[in-house]
């Protein structure tokens, strides 16, 4: 099966699905939420099952679109918590982003509803001292019950030396896979690749 992904504004053909993420956290949660598509261009968040991503349930996370310009954590996992120093259910998505980058967390939120779209950043410890921290966040668009795209699978690994909490994050890179969509002629959707160029943000 032939898939496609966009750079550069242009069309191409992949001959092969790759994968280049290499974190095996990330992979797990993908991969899962793959299956859950089954061809669709989101699942559902009432078929998501915590015990199929036992291995990754500590940094994974769901996000609820309650107004258009309003997303908090829903679910969050108990590394989420402990980077932030406190329970995040309830409080905005981004109340982990450093201020500086709040509206442009809102946007890339907004785009994996609204695309909807798969989107990867690289985030970086924005606080002085523990800038040997950095994160990998992966986000994924969820259903609601009545179809509406209303939430977002997610999860947050991170490396280096955390710090005392609250720790927040500023935007280093952005990957972008757009979900490729057809009519309902019987040909199954498909995902392109993180193959895309990254946009970068800070250096």
């Amino acid at each position: 099966m032939r898939q496609q992904c966009e750079k550069g504004g242009n069309v191409f053909q992949l001959l092969q699905y790759r994968k280049p993420m290499k974190n095996p956290v990330l992979v797990e949660i993908l991969e899962y939420w793959e299956r859950l598509r089954d061809g669709r261009n989101a699942p559902l968040r009432s078929e998501v099952d915590p015990r199929q991503i036992e291995n990754a349930l500590e940094h994974a996370f769901i996000l609820e679109r309650v107004q258009a310009d309003h997303v908090r954590f829903r679910i969050a996992g108990i590394q989420i918590c402990t980077i932030m120093g406190m329970e995040v259910r309830g409080m905005p998505a981004t109340s982990i982003i450093a201020p500086e980058g709040r509206g442009e967390f809102e946007n890339i939120l907004a785009s994996v509803f609204d695309a909807p779209e798969i989107v990867e950043l690289h985030l970086e410890a924005a606080r002085p001292g523990v800038t040997s921290l950095s994160a990998q966040m992966l986000l994924l668009p969820l259903k609601g019950d009545q179809g509406e795209m209303s939430r977002i699978l997610g999860c947050l690994v991170t490396e280096g030396l955390r710090g005392a909490p609250p720790c927040r994050f500023k935007l280093a890179t952005k990957k972008v896979t757009r979900i490729v969509t057809t009519d309902f002629t019987g040909v199954r959707e498909t995902v392109a690749g993180f193959s895309e160029s990254p946009d970068v943000y800070s250096s």
